[in-house]
């Protein structure tokens, strides 16, 4: 039969992964949708916390910058609408003041320097690498923050530009936590806006930056999240109506690639039951106040305790316990009172 996929194989990372370990993710929205991923099965991951951030100059200044437990620069704050945001984090990053900003990012910065040390993983994802140059101040930014398009120069990255970039964080990393394993990966999500031919010159560009860093360094293994979504399903079917971001189909394909690449066989084991906890939990049942439901109920819960000790299912036990007082309560209300059973 004639295949209409183009497959091909990945090589397993060098250092897998497994629920004793802390992770990061920093990038673009698709190291969310992994960091997501990874939050759902249980992992210890830290998931952008800086919020999206497309080029990979702005990330490893970001990094550089935690790991020297610099401020970020003050000429880059600005205040619009009420708020402060700063041009080198993305706009959810904000508060009602510039106090109140400098105080939110210390505390991210500080929280990325420990995660960076504690991390057996720091999984980066390149978006773009295009980007914007403030005028007044000269510096790259992470974000304009809707700022008149006059007050930015459009510029392409080169080759020389980001691994600038990348050496001066990489040199403090290595002092930080020399153990860590750095996971380069492309995003699949196309920037159409640059233009269908700019788009690709971009994608190239990174690519062979990390393919470059790769070979370089043996600590530096590249994820094909690009190539999954652009050779291997490479239809317009596996993109959400944007025609811009995979859709759940292909998000769920690559985190299967990722999960082969990844993990063990003892750690699958133990996803293919957080996964079966997960489904359990969002399970709608017919008689929700029923003694069936709560008997199913109370066995979740019992399934939950087996699970290894080193996985948080606080809030879901929550939710649990929480369901079990509601029907409890219910079926205390619904028992007939003393002198009602002859009504």
């Amino acid at each position: 039969m004639k295949s209409f996929r183009t497959e091909f194989k990945i090589h397993p990372s060098p250092k897998s992964i497994d629920h004793s370990r802390k992770l990061l993710t920093i990038g673009s929205c698709f190291s969310e949708v992994m960091g997501e991923k990874l939050t759902h099965n249980k992992f210890n991951v830290l998931v952008n916390p800086f919020g999206i951030i497309f080029n990979p100059v702005s990330i490893f200044e970001l990094l550089s910058l935690c790991l020297q437990q610099q401020k970020p620069q003050d000429d880059l704050y600005l205040n619009r609408h009420h708020k402060y945001y700063h041009f080198q984090f993305h706009s959810r990053v904000n508060a009602g003041s510039k106090k109140e900003l400098e105080a939110l990012l210390h505390e991210k910065l500080q929280q990325v320097n420990d995660g960076i040390g504690n991390s057996s993983h720091i999984l980066i994802t390149l978006g773009t690498a295009f980007v914007f140059r403030h005028l007044a101040t000269g510096k790259i930014v992470a974000n304009c923050h809707k700022q008149p398009e006059k007050e930015f120069k459009k510029e392409l990255l080169g080759l020389d530009d980001m691994k600038r970039a990348f050496d001066g964080f990489y040199e403090r990393l290595k002092d930080h936590n020399p153990k860590v394993q750095m996971v380069l990966t492309v995003s699949p999500v196309r920037h159409v806006k640059d233009g269908i031919p700019e788009n690709q010159v971009s994608k190239g560009l990174l690519r062979v930056f990390c393919d470059q860093l790769e070979k370089q360094y043996q600590d530096i293994y590249y994820f094909p999240a690009y190539e999954l979504q652009m050779d291997d399903l490479r239809d317009y079917r596996f993109y959400k109506d944007d025609l811009i971001h995979p859709n759940a189909t292909a998000e769920n394909y690559i985190w299967e690639k990722f999960k082969k690449s990844f993990f063990q066989p003892d750690t699958l084991d133990i996803l293919n039951a957080v996964d079966q906890v997960q489904k359990n939990l969002n399970h709608r049942p017919f008689e929700p106040f029923s003694g069936g439901h709560f008997d199913f109920l109370n066995q979740l819960l019992q399934k939950i305790s087996r699970m290894p000790s080193n996985l948080d299912f606080t809030e879901e036990k929550k939710r649990i316990v929480e369901q079990l007082k509601q029907i409890e309560a219910y079926q205390q209300n619904e028992k007939p009172k003393p002198g009602d059973e002859s009504k």
